[in-house]
């Protein structure tokens, strides 16, 4: 089993529609959307869900007012300010707490305990290309990080049922969620634009998949927009030992594909010819 990730230093450059066209021209996979602060790939891939399930993935701290004493020692102890007063006694705000325990520890009376906290869905579906994992994170709820491992685990439980690889549409950025989606990848495809906060946050994104020791190749979107950045981009991914295995022309018929919820490599276009190119090159280093 073998797992590649596609993902971006920031939001906008194309790489869901990356992901949606690799996904139908690798005919048979196991996709995972590991996006799960914004998670789209579920648009333009057909569906039908299969199994559900809640993800617990913190604990919050409550108190029994019977039992409290209101010597406030749990406000003393309290890092992020969770603990304050409705209607005169001790109240722990659930969307401020994080689930340290220092309140349990640190109640005489024992009036507080940590209780489990559901933060997202968990979805396991079905398309024409082959099971579907992805998620979708409560609003204002914690632990993106640990419900894209979930994902992540579910994809390749499933990859090595089947036998399959897992083909991942990661988030933008650097951080946790970022971590989370590429370790234990074999290969990571970072999708950008011809801008310079696309070229200074790929830069910052090459860094992670570094450090990490995990192979990294670039694909840049829209390479005809702006040329001579494109061609900063070029230069700096040379400098890094960062080959640039493709360049996605811009091309109209992108945004009416999604619009109509499909993959452009459904149609002839220009930007649907390259992409089944790039695939051409990346799909002999997914087999075992």
């Amino acid at each position: 089993m073998k797992q590649i990730a596609i993902i971006s230093g920031k939001g906008g450059t194309g790489k869901t529609t990356v992901a949606a066209a690799f996904t139908e021209l690798a005919e048979s996979m196991i996709v995972a959307d590991c996006d799960v602060e914004a998670p789209n790939l579920h648009l333009v891939l057909a569906h039908q869900v299969k199994k559900e399930t809640e993800y617990v993935g913190n604990q919050t701290a409550r108190i029994d007012n019977t039992l409290c004493i209101n010597c406030k020692r749990c406000e003393e102890v309290c890092r992020y300010e969770a603990v304050t007063e409705k209607v005169h006694v001790p109240y722990i705000d659930s969307k401020r707490c994080e689930g340290c325990a220092a309140c349990v520890y640190a109640c005489p009376t024992q009036a507080i305990q940590l209780y489990p906290e559901g933060t997202g869905k968990v979805f396991l579906s079905e398309t024409n290309v082959g099971d579907f994992a992805h998620a979708e994170l409560y609003l204002a709820a914690d632990g993106s990080g640990k419900l894209v491992a979930e994902v992540r685990r579910l994809a390749r439980d499933e990859a090595r049922r089947q036998n399959k690889s897992v083909l991942i549409d990661g988030s933008p950025g650097i951080g946790c969620v970022v971590i989370s989606t590429i370790t234990g990848c074999q290969q990571v495809l970072v999708v950008t634009e011809p801008s310079q906060s696309g070229k200074h946050d790929l830069e910052r994104v090459i860094k992670v998949t570094g450090h990490f020791k995990i192979p990294t190749q670039v694909i840049i979107n829209k390479w005809d927009v702006n040329p001579e950045v494109s061609k900063e981009v070029e230069d700096a991914c040379s400098q890094l030992d960062v080959a640039v295995i493709g360049k996605i022309p811009f091309d109209p018929m992108v945004p009416q594909a999604i619009a109509l919820g499909h993959p452009i490599t459904r149609y002839e276009s220009p930007a649907a010819e390259e992409l089944r190119a790039i695939w051409a090159k990346i799909a002999p280093e997914l087999k075992d």
